[in-house]
Formats: structure tokens, C-alpha cells, sequence
């Protein structure tokens, strides 16, 4: 660690200026931050600004006030990389553009915000949605055309750093990383740990699948290590079933695609049967203190939350209200919903797009998703494993409905890095000469 520290010490300085700007400096990081990033930006230091930007991501999801400022400039910062891929797209040969496969999606979205009783908010939502699926496939592809390897070694040393960190700040203050006793690092909650955690896991696998030699097997096991206790630690259930999917499915995907769809629709036939009889192989396994077995009957509140989502669904059924209505609706009714055991909001993407954008919007996403993973899938054999894995998780959680969190972004990484395989003999070399008289 201490080797990639010194190698990563630009971003490492530049993270620790936007940390005690932010904290105790108030205001001024809104002038501070964007100043940065143009001479980032004029200095060719774009990994640091791919890199900053996760980072930001992971700040703002905190619960700690130190990282209030995170959660505001992240927008500016969105913006910003937006305008920076529309100047670095000119110098790659076949720019990656998932937005092409949503902008059905994005059309109706943007409809929906007429019928919103947030209409500034569901812009401002709707609009960052679409900055990101811009911006991270293109901004990606450049920085790995620039850096190469340095990128993959890059991302996963800002992660590997925050789960190290997350530990030594629980020994030290155990206040700052746990949330009613369980665990969560340095994320704003356990779940929300466990989504990150299992994304990233994801992520790793699809960076050596790609390049099998960035990362040493004595570096791959302890990373691999380092996810897994603290998928552990911070208890996510949803999480650590969509990670194990993952690696099961991903086996036999090498094996044959034929062979692991034949197990999915088995598995798929055998649900139900699973399901109902969960407690009672928990119990046998003796993992019920673990997986928190008291909360089975009512999964943790979301058996309440979704029956309320489908009862607000139906008085906009085809057509919602546009993105945060999900919140809105959830934050108006919050006394209600508390009295029957729920805080949060719908815990469900699908249900959430079902509120914010209709069936249609839902259809439409839903539909833009597949064609994505089916063309990646093409690619890379780790593709459908990854799929499987996502859509468990955001059967649970709604992480997927939101653009500047930091787990949207690592599903973006995941299916670029896969692009990449097709893309990466067709890159144009330009002169950096040449890039810095265009900028």
C-alpha cells in the first residue's frame, strides 16, 4: 500500500486539499474545486480527475458532516466532466456511448417532469443522469488510452484505500464507521457499504479478466480479501448473496453460456420453492445471528415499503412524476411509514422507476439495460454474471435510480472496461502536442 501511495501521492495531496477545504473552509471549496480541475485539466492530469471524482462520489454518501461539502460540489464536478469529455472524445477513434441505448428513456424522463411536485429537483436528477452515462464511458476510455494500466491500478487503489481506512478509523472511533452497531466504514450506512463493496468486487474481477497481468495473485488475494471481510463486517445480506452470485455464475460462464443459462433458469424454477423455506435453511446452517433472521418476515422494513410503492403507483401508473418523486413521496408520508416499521425510501429500483418515470419509463430503462449487457456480453463472458448480480441487488436496494452516488459510476466502469476489449486496437495515437494546442 505503501508503494501506491507514493505513486498516487498527486491525488492523495490533491484529496487531502479538497478534504480540509471542504470541512472547515466552507464556501470557498465552491471557487477552490473548479479552479483545481481547469488546471488539472490544462496540465493533462486526467487520471487525478477521473480518480477525484469517485472519490467525491464516496464522500458525499458519508453521514459525517466533515463530508457535507461533497454531496454539493459533486454537482459542479459532474458538470465539469462533462464539458471535459466533450473536448477529449475528438481524439478517441470510436467513442464509447452507452447514453445512445437510453435516450428513449431520457426523453420520457425529462416528459415526467412536467407532472412533478419537484420540478427544479427532477431536472436537476434527470439532468445528472444523463451527464453520467456521457461522460464516464468517454472520460474512462480517454484516460485509459493516456495512462493505460495506471488507470486500473489507479481505481483500485482508491477503493482498497477506503476499505484499509474504514478499518483503522473503527479501531480508533468506532462511532465514525458503525450506524446502530453495524458496521460501514467510511459509506454513510451498512447497505450502502455492501453495495459498494460488491460493485467493486465485480469491477476488480472484470480489470484482471481483462489484463491478467496488472495485478500480482498475491495482490489479487489480499484485495479479494479485503472486500470480502468487509462485506462481512458490515452485514449486507442483499449484497453478499449478489457477490457470491456473481462468482458462482461467473464459473460456469467460462465453462459454456449455454451452461450457465440452463443453471440461471433453474435456480429461476427453484425460487420459489427457496424462498419460502429461507428461515428454515438459515436455522439449519446456523447463520441465523449472522443474517439477522428476525428481520426475514418483514425484510427489514421493505415488505412495508413496497407495499405503499404500489399503492402510489397506481395513480400514476404509465406515466410517473418524474425523478426524486420516490423520495418526495416517501419523505411526505415519513411519520406514517415509520409507525409501520419503514425509514427509507422504496428499497426497489424497479419500483422506483415505476414511481418516478411510469411502466413506460421502467420498460424503457429495463429494455436499454439488456440491449447493453446482451452487446457486452459478446465481449466478455463476466458480463451476464455481473448482470445477474446488479438486478438481485437492485431488487433490495434503489442505488440505480441515482446518477452522483457511488455505485451507479462502478457499474459504468464495469461495462467500459468491457467495451474496451473491442475498442482498444482501434485507438488513435495523438501527440500530446497536438491535444494541447486544441485545449
Amino acid at each position: 500500500m505503501k508503494e501506491y501511495i507514493i505513486e498516487y501521492k498527486q491525488l492523495v495531496i490533491i484529496a487531502l486539499i479538497w478534504f480540509v477545504v471542504g470541512a472547515f473552509m466552507g464556501p470557498v471549496i465552491y471557487l477552490v474545486l473548479p479552479i483545481m480541475l481547469f488546471l488539472m485539466f490544462k496540465k493533462d492530469m486526467h487520471l487525478e480527475i477521473l480518480l477525484g471524482f469517485f472519490l467525491i462520489l464516496t464522500f458525499s454518501d458519508s453521514r459525517s458532516h466533515l463530508f457535507d461539502f461533497a454531496a454539493q460540489v459533486k454537482n459542479i464536478y459532474i458538470v465539469l466532466l462533462f464539458l471535459f469529455a466533450l473536448k477529449v472524445q475528438k481524439f478517441i477513434d470510436i467513442p464509447i456511448k452507452f447514453y445512445q441505448y437510453f435516450i428513449p428513456f431520457f426523453i420520457l424522463s425529462f416528459i415526467c417532469i412536467a407532472y412533478s411536485p419537484v420540478p427544479f429537483v427532477a431536472f436537476q436528477k434527470t439532468l445528472s443522469y444523463i451527464l453520467l452515462f456521457i461522460s464516464i464511458p468517454i472520460y474512462t476510455q480517454w484516460v485509459y488510452q493516456e495512462y493505460g494500466d495506471e488507470f486500473f491500478k489507479g481505481i483500485v487503489f482508491v477503493v482498497v484505500a477506503l476499505l484499509i481506512l474504514g478499518f483503522l478509523i473503527d479501531i480508533l472511533n468506532p462511532d465514525f464507521t458503525r450506524l446502530i452497531g453495524r458496521y460501514r466504514g467510511m459509506l454513510g450506512n451498512p447497505n450502502g457499504l455492501g453495495i459498494y463493496v460488491s460493485l467493486f468486487m465485480m469491477l476488480f474481477t472484470t480489470i484482471t479478466d481483462f489484463k491478467t497481468d496488472v495485478f500480482s495473485s498475491k495482490e489479487k488475494n489480499s484485495i479479494y480479501i479485503i472486500g470480502f471481510l468487509s462485506l462481512l463486517r458490515c452485514g449486507a445480506r442483499t449484497s453478499l448473496f449478489a457477490t457470491l452470485l456473481f462468482f458462482f455464475f461467473r464459473k460456469f460462464y467460462k465453462m459454456s453460456p449455454i451452461l450457465g443459462f440452463s443453471i440461471f433458469v433453474i435456480l429461476a424454477l427453484l425460487y420459489q420453492i427457496i424462498s419460502t423455506n429461507m428461515e428454515f435453511i438459515i436455522l439449519q446452517l446456523g447463520l441465523s445471528e449472522f443474517l439477522r433472521i428476525d428481520t426475514f418476515s418483514n425484510m427489514s422494513g421493505r415488505a412495508v415499503a413496497w407495499e405503499f410503492a404500489w399503492q402510489q403507483i397506481q395513480e400514476n401508473f404509465f406515466i410517473g412524476k418524474g425523478f426524486s418523486f420516490t423520495e418526495y413521496i416517501y419523505k411526505i408520508n415519513y411519520e406514517y411509514l415509520s409507525m409501520l416499521g419503514h425509514q427509507g425510501a422504496a428499497h426497489n429500483t424497479y419500483l422506483t422507476f415505476w414511481l418516478d418515470t411510469g411502466l413506460i419509463g421502467l420498460i424503457l430503462f429495463l429494455v436499454a439495460l439488456l440491449a447493453l449487457f446482451l452487446k457486452a456480453a459478446k465481449l466478455s463472458r463476466l458480463a451476464i454474471p455481473v448482470l445477474y448480480a446488479i438486478l438481485i441487488s437492485n431488487n433490495f436496494e434503489s442505488w440505480l435510480t441515482a446518477s452522483l452516488n457511488p455505485f451507479t459510476i462502478q457499474l459504468l466502469l464495469i461495462l467500459t472496461i468491457i467495451f474496451l476489449q473491442s475498442v482498444q486496437h482501434h485507438f488513435k495515437v495523438e501527440s500530446m502536442s497536438n491535444f494541447n494546442k486544441f485545449v
